[in-house]
């Protein structure tokens, strides 16, 4: 817009210059003495600059009026010097005439051939710079129908184009289904594209289908694309490593396209056959992932129910915990992976005690102080054992840290209040009060009531006091229960 307008400035500025400098030449020709003959010639002669000035700026049409009207200056020499006029004088006004037009001539020629050189390559610079958005989106974009929409808006800006639509070829089937089109009046015409000749022809033959009108096979397109006239119809194998990807389908009622024009058309076709392909290899490896993840899951799950299986008074706490601290978490913000790998940590908090020798996890009365000793050891454990598979790297929280205590009472590092990291002092406070509402060798079940008063009374001394706060709340709203039954493996 910037560049426009100050092109228009400049053409303002090169009319004011060439009326003022012919209307300079013109008087002084005509209106200096008859002595001063050389310079009435001087100034019909520097009426060369104007014509090279309107020839760049207006072309061929310019430069030749320009031209015409110092051709009436140069001749009005002769008319108004009559009595010095010869022979050699009438050739050099003649001389002049011709030599006027023959520059209004090559200097519209050479405008004429820089301008299109020009356009042509900010034709090939717009064109470079749609190929690199595409581009762009295609190695940045997961959602293949915006990077297709990309790519038509581009073919039908380019190639100027009425309409076009991306096919993509359905696994196993025989047939073609619509997945981006522009240009239409409406939606994409509902036909059934399997019928489409000049679509299923390029699919079955892999080449590109062209017809010069396309009403002759297939009367009712036309009426759905805007305009007047008949409708030349491109169909073009969207290849990319060998397999048939789709069809691209253009629709164009301008005149015969050039080889450059197709040219650039088989580049697109090009970029949506190897977005189709980037789109796919993306769906693989995301559901791959996905595979991959609920593999980990099932095998962190299996960990956890070997760990029950092995310490029968505990069967079912991990699944009341895990329920219950993941919903506490999301009340206190965790949200996306960080709840992820809380979650991973909950359903691994015990793993430590798989170190623990049965002698003392199954001891049926209380431990010994030597005991409780080797039974502190297993959040070390639980690191060990974690530490070296990356995967659960971010889920160590839990298992090492979910003892510690917010008075600086707990192990294995004695930690205290905000030091504790946010994920183990949200576990501790599930975690104990679910041990206390369960049967020990040593003890009874307490009642909820009971095991809510003690956790009313340890808040700001075991316990996150905001933690404890979010939790009776959640209890609360819950009711009756938010973590299960009494001594049941459900998860409410």
């Amino acid at each position: 817009m910037v560049r426009r307008m100050h092109y228009s400035f400049s053409k303002i500025i090169a009319i004011v210059v060439i009326t003022a400098w012919n209307s300079v030449a013109a008087l002084g020709a005509i209106l200096l003495p008859i002595p001063a003959g050389e310079l009435r010639e001087m100034f019909a002669f520097s009426q060369i600059i104007p014509i090279l000035i309107s020839a760049f700026y207006f072309g061929q049409a310019g430069g030749l009026l320009v031209a015409f009207a110092a051709s009436l200056v140069s001749g009005s020499l002769i008319i108004f010097n009559r009595e010095a006029v010869n022979t050699l004088s009438i050739q050099r006004v003649m001389f002049q005439i011709i030599f006027f037009n023959s520059v209004a001539l090559l200097t519209s020629f050479l405008s004429d051939q820089d301008k299109l050189h020009r356009e042509q390559l900010s034709h090939q610079l717009e064109r470079m710079t749609a190929l690199r958005a595409i581009d762009k989106s295609i190695n940045t974009s997961t959602d293949l129908s915006s990077t297709l929409y990309i790519l038509l808006e581009s073919l039908l800006h380019l190639l100027d184009v009425e309409a076009a639509a991306i096919l993509l070829c359905m696994p196993g089937a025989d047939r073609l289904e619509v997945r981006a089109s522009l240009g239409f009046l409406g939606a994409y015409p509902s036909r059934n594209v399997t019928e489409a000749s000049g679509a299923m022809q390029a699919m079955k033959e892999m080449r590109t289908i062209y017809h010069a009108d396309l009403a002759a096979v297939d009367p009712s397109m036309p009426n759905s694309i805007q305009g007047k006239g008949s409708i030349a119809y491109y169909a073009v194998p969207l290849i990319a490593d060998g397999k048939l990807r789709g069809i691209l389908e253009v629709f164009n009622r301008s005149l015969h396209p050039d080889e450059e024009w197709k040219n650039y058309l088989e580049t697109l076709a090009n970029q949506a056959a190897i977005a189709i392909v980037h789109s796919k290899l993306l769906e693989d490896l995301q559901e791959a992932n996905a595979e991959m993840s609920l593999a980990y899951e099932e095998t962190l799950r299996g960990w956890s129910r070997a760990l029950d299986l092995r310490d029968r008074e505990t069967e079912g706490h991990t699944q009341r915990v895990v329920a219950a601290s993941v919903r506490l978490a999301e009340r206190l913000g965790i949200k996306g992976d960080q709840l992820l790998n809380f979650k991973r940590g909950a359903i691994l908090h015990d793993i430590g005690k798989m170190g623990v020798p049965d002698t003392i996890l199954l001891k049926a009365g209380p431990l010994t102080e030597q005991e409780w000793d080797v039974m502190h050891k297993h959040p070390i454990y639980a690191q060990m054992l974690l530490s070296p598979i990356r995967f659960l790297e971010k889920a160590m929280l839990i298992p090492y840290f979910h003892h510690e205590r917010w008075d600086g009472s707990g192990y294995p590092l004695g930690l205290r209040e905000k030091g504790i990291p946010l994920e183990a002092r949200i576990f501790a406070v599930v975690d104990v009060f679910d041990a206390l509402r369960s049967d020990r060798p040593y003890r009874k079940a307490l009642p909820d009531e009971e095991c809510m008063q003690y956790m009313r009374e340890q808040s700001g001394k075991l316990f996150d006091p905001e933690v404890v706060e979010m939790f009776l709340k959640m209890i609360a709203e819950d009711a009756p229960s938010s973590l299960g039954e009494n001594n049941d493996g459900d998860i409410s």
